[in-house]
């Protein structure tokens, strides 16, 4: 399953109950998520965002979820990310599962275990070996966004329209903006590795221009400019989907 789930994450009632809103910094990922208050369970993809959007945390609730890589929500849901981006779904049920059942489920690694075997009924049901679209997928993301469109249009064997089109429909984000995405995440890891590290070298690290070019697109991204994000360290302690 790992080359279509990044994770599966469990957020518990009491660290929720600190957060009254969840911080989504754009990462080109679909979640499913199952919210639990009581006897009330309900399921909601979570499409993936152009910018920074909250997602809305209820008082005493329990979450369950399951990130898919980017891409690869293409497999197991309907409808297709681009229709997706920067909306949050109530759906009745995930692969066939009701939200209930998953929430009956007493543990989270029983809870992974009931969604993985549905996520592995689901492919064998369908043509999902990796093809040249994930390859310039994973070309993007290897190149931590500064993959040339043409390079990527190579790898497919398509036309760099073509290329666009396509991977718009199944990440959800035109390569421009998703190669965007990858370059300011690269800089968050960085920040989160080396707190101290110069800006300046790592603006030249990834790529760009200047340090100034680097502050556009984190603070357009993130909503706060990589100096104040490494003074706040945020999301640091929020717990969920940490996207």
């Amino acid at each position: 399953m790992t080359p279509f789930v990044d994770r599966f994450w469990h957020a518990a009632a009491a660290e929720n109950n600190n957060f009254p809103q969840y911080a989504m910094i754009p990462d080109g990922c679909v979640d499913v998520v199952y919210e639990q208050l009581g006897p009330r369970v309900r399921c909601l993809v979570v499409g993936t965002n152009s910018r920074m959007q909250f997602f809305r945390i209820t008082p005493d609730a329990t979450y369950f979820g399951i990130r898919f890589r980017p891409g690869m929500a293409r497999h197991f849901l309907e409808p297709a990310p681009i229709e997706l981006t920067d909306r949050q779904l109530d759906v009745p049920a995930f692969l066939g599962l009701p939200p209930e059942e998953v929430a009956e489920t007493a543990t989270f690694p029983a809870q992974s275990l009931l969604v993985e075997q549905a996520l592995e009924r689901a492919l064998s049901r369908c043509d999902a070996s990796l093809s040249p679209l994930d390859r310039a997928i994973a070309q993007m993301q290897q190149d931590q966004g500064i993959a040339r469109v043409e390079t990527l249009a190579d790898l497919c064997g398509l036309s760099p329209r073509q290329v666009q089109r396509t991977i718009m429909a199944a990440v959800g984000l035109s390569p421009k903006l998703f190669m965007r995405i990858l370059r300011v995440q690269a800089a968050i890891t960085a920040i989160h590795q080396a707190p101290q590290g110069s800006l300046v070298d790592l603006a030249a690290a990834l790529g760009y221009s200047d340090q100034a070019h680097m502050n556009r697109d984190f603070r357009l991204l993130t909503g706060n400019t990589p100096s104040q994000y490494r003074i706040a360290l945020a999301p640091k302690g929020q717990p969920g989907m940490g996207r």
